[in-house]
C-alpha cells in the first residue's frame, strides 16, 4: 500500500507539473501573440505616420520656397521705402500689390489625431512622442503668430484696409486662379499714379506698415524652416530607423 500510495502521489505531482507547464506554455503563446499584434499595430501606425509626415514635409518645402521668394521681394520694398535702394516703378507696383503670401499652409494630422484619441500614441517610443509633441507645440505657436499678423488687416479704424486698397493688394488677393465671382473694379479714389505711389511707399507711416508685414512674414519663414520642417524631417528619420529595427 505504501508503494502504491507513493506511486499515486508521484503520478499526481507529475500531472500537476504537466498541467502547470501546459498553462505556462499557453500563457507564453498568448503573450507572444499579443505582443506580435501590438508590434504589428505599432508598425502600421508608424508607417501611416511616416506617410503623413512625408506629405507634410513636401508641403512645408514648397511653402518655404515660395515664402522665401516673397519675403525677398518684401525686403527690397522695405529697403526702397527707407531710401537705401532704387527700384523701377513696375517692381514697386508689383511688390506693393503682393504684400501677403497667398498660399495657405495645410498640414495633415488625421493619423496622429486618431492615434491620440484611440490611445495608440502611447505605443510609440519616447523619442518619437517627444518630436511629435514638439511639432504640435510649434504648430500652435505658428497659428498664434498668424493670428497676430491677420490683425493688421482687420484693425478697428480700417485705416490699414484703405492703405491696402491703394496699393491694389486686395485686388491681387482676388486673382483669377481663385475667382468665384467676376473681378471687382477699383474705386477712383483708390487709383493712384506712379508719383503718388512712390510718395506713399516712401512715407514713414508706410515704412512702419511694410516693416510690420515683413516682420511677421519673416518670422513665419524662420518658424517653418527651423521649426516645423526641421522637426518633421527629424521625425521621419526616427520613423525610418525604428521601422528598420535599428
Amino acid at each position: 500500500m505504501e508503494n502504491k500510495t507513493g506511486k499515486y502521489f508521484k503520478y499526481a505531482i507529475g500531472e500537476v507539473v504537466l498541467v502547470v507547464i501546459g498553462i505556462l506554455i499557453a500563457l507564453s503563446i498568448n503573450n507572444w501573440n499579443e505582443n506580435r499584434k501590438l508590434e504589428n499595430n505599432k508598425q502600421n501606425l508608424m508607417q501611416a505616420l511616416k506617410q503623413e509626415f512625408q506629405i507634410n514635409k513636401k508641403e512645408l518645402e514648397e511653402r518655404l520656397a515660395g515664402q522665401h521668394k516673397h519675403n525677398s521681394q518684401l525686403n527690397r520694398l522695405v529697403n526702397y521705402s527707407a531710401g537705401s535702394i532704387e527700384l523701377p516703378i513696375d517692381s514697386i507696383r508689383h511688390y506693393a500689390a503682393n504684400l501677403f503670401y497667398p498660399a495657405k499652409l495645410s498640414m495633415l494630422n488625421s493619423v496622429l489625431e486618431e492615434a491620440i484619441s484611440a490611445g495608440k500614441f502611447e505605443m510609440l517610443s519616447d523619442s518619437l512622442k517627444q518630436k511629435i509633441s514638439l511639432i504640435k507645440d510649434f504648430t500652435k505657436s505658428r497659428n498664434e503668430i498668424n493670428e497676430n499678423s491677420s490683425g493688421f488687416i482687420y484693425d478697428n479704424n480700417k485705416e490699414n484696409f484703405s492703405f491696402l486698397l491703394k496699393l491694389n493688394t486686395v485686388q491681387e488677393l482676388n486673382n483669377e486662379d481663385f475667382y468665384v465671382h467676376p473681378p471687382t473694379t477699383t474705386h477712383p479714389d483708390f487709383v493712384i499714379n506712379d508719383e503718388e505711389i512712390v510718395s506713399l511707399i516712401k512715407s514713414s507711416n508706410t515704412y512702419s506698415k511694410l516693416y510690420q508685414i515683413y516682420y511677421f512674414s519673416m518670422i513665419d519663414e524662420v518658424w517653418i524652416k527651423y521649426g516645423l520642417l526641421r522637426l518633421t524631417t527629424e521625425t521621419i528619420d526616427i520613423l525610418d530607423s525604428e521601422l528598420k529595427g535599428e
